[in-house]
């Protein structure tokens, strides 16, 4: 999709594309009448075609319709055109995402790592409390933008493989085994469970976040590995590095390496089991 449809040029202008996924596209435009820019999200005319990513577009949406956090992307509007382009206009937020702070400026200041964990931890347990597992926590996902007043304001992003945790109202959208979320912030069960398992809960969503964390706090992915094979191993079967090991200055406080670490265990179980705990 080397171009913009032309199908929302009436509405909206197209300042340019974003980037262009397995979905489909991601463009900048802005609103005529409104004065504002939205992003524009368009599914791919062959992704239109199959039945199941369909679906999941369109599940996407109508998930995002029902959630309203100021923690969460705002979602405007959804529509499919007369030629079956499926189109979904969302909140443009101008910040930048936690991966390319951590990437350009290394770990961040104990007391903004609580900030913005603690705006992720409440969208997520509004979520969780939905019914919703957002099944993608990743700093890639996280956007931080700075208010008028200069606070800064985390938001959570893409929901494309959120999952409706009611047993249901789920259905099964991916290959049985498929791992469709980023490796490093997996939880154990998203590696060893079914894509459409219940037991892939809220909880898996906490693991991902505190991984986060611990990269948020200390520059460096509480689990090694540069292969396939050994980042498994080390999620299945190793604990997270050492705070000695990853903090050696001790920034991180004690508390808080609990905290993380409490939610970074293998069985669920002995994990937090509510972002609010958590």
């Amino acid at each position: 999709m080397s171009t913009p449809p032309g199908n929302f040029e009436g509405k909206y202008e197209v300042i340019g594309k974003i980037r262009e996924g397995g979905m489909g596209a991601i463009y900048m435009v802005r609103h005529r009448l409104l004065d504002e820019i939205r992003i524009i999200k368009v599914m791919r005319p062959e992704v239109a075609e199959s039945a199941d990513q369909r679906k999941r577009f369109l599940r996407e949406a109508q998930t995002a319709t029902r959630l309203k956090h100021s923690n969460i992307v705002g979602f405007y509007d959804f529509f499919v055109d007369d030629e079956g382009t499926a189109y979904m206009v969302m909140e443009y937020i101008d910040g930048i995402n936690l991966r390319d702070t951590i990437r350009n400026c290394g770990r961040l200041p104990i007391p903004l790592a609580l900030l913005l964990a603690k705006q992720s931890l409440s969208a997520l347990d509004y979520l969780h409390r939905k019914g919703i597992v957002h099944r993608d926590i990743s700093p890639d996902n996280i956007m931080m933008l700075q208010e008028e007043d200069g606070t800064l304001h985390a938001k959570l992003i893409d929901l494309g493989i959120a999952k409706l945790a009611r047993a249901e109202e789920q259905e099964q959208l991916t290959a049985a085994d498929e791992f469709i979320g980023k490796l490093r912030y997996s939880s154990p069960e998203q590696l060893t469970k079914k894509a459409s398992s219940s037991g892939i809960d809220g909880r898996s969503d906490l693991f991902s976040f505190a991984v986060v964390l611990y990269e948020a706090t200390t520059g460096v992915c509480p689990y090694a590995g540069g292969s396939l094979q050994e980042i498994l191993t080390a999620r299945l079967h190793k604990p997270p590095i050492a705070f000695g090991i990853s903090d050696p200055v001790r920034r991180v406080p004690e508390a808080l390496r609990t905290i993380i670490l409490k939610a970074l265990e293998k069985d669920p179980v002995d994990r937090w089991q509510t972002a609010m705990e958590f």
